[in-house]
């Protein structure tokens, strides 16, 4: 059973680090130019603040459902393993990524900035 959940696991951590790391130096670079902009040209500043509240809104929900449709595909393995004890091990396996998605459905549905 852990010859297939270590791959997995690792492909999941390794998408998730290079993902969160892009999105901090994407962002790092709009602010060194926010402060850049503001010492040159002041009056470019409000086209810059836009940018940053321009991020894709389901970028975040993106993972969420990534982590659910994980869990659904190690519940579907599971029902459809005929070992009792290996079926009980994806069972349980699966528990951690419906938390996790779920937690990141929830988080970008009440963190999101309120309009008007």
């Amino acid at each position: 059973m852990v010859e297939l959940f270590v791959p997995i696991a690792a492909f999941m951590m390794i998408v998730l680090v290079v993902s969160l790391t892009t999105r901090l130096i994407a962002t790092g670079m709009l602010n060194r130019t926010i402060r850049e902009a503001m010492r040159s040209d002041p009056g470019s500043i409000p086209l810059l603040a836009e940018r940053l509240d321009s991020r894709q809104p389901w970028g975040d929900a993106l993972l969420g459902w990534i982590f659910i449709a994980f869990a659904v595909a190690l519940l579907l393995l599971g029902a459809l393993e005929t070992d009792p004890e290996r079926q009980s091990d994806m069972m349980r396996a699966s528990v951690v990524p419906i938390i996790v998605g779920i937690t990141i459905l929830l988080y970008t549905r009440f963190a999101r900035p309120k309009s008007g």
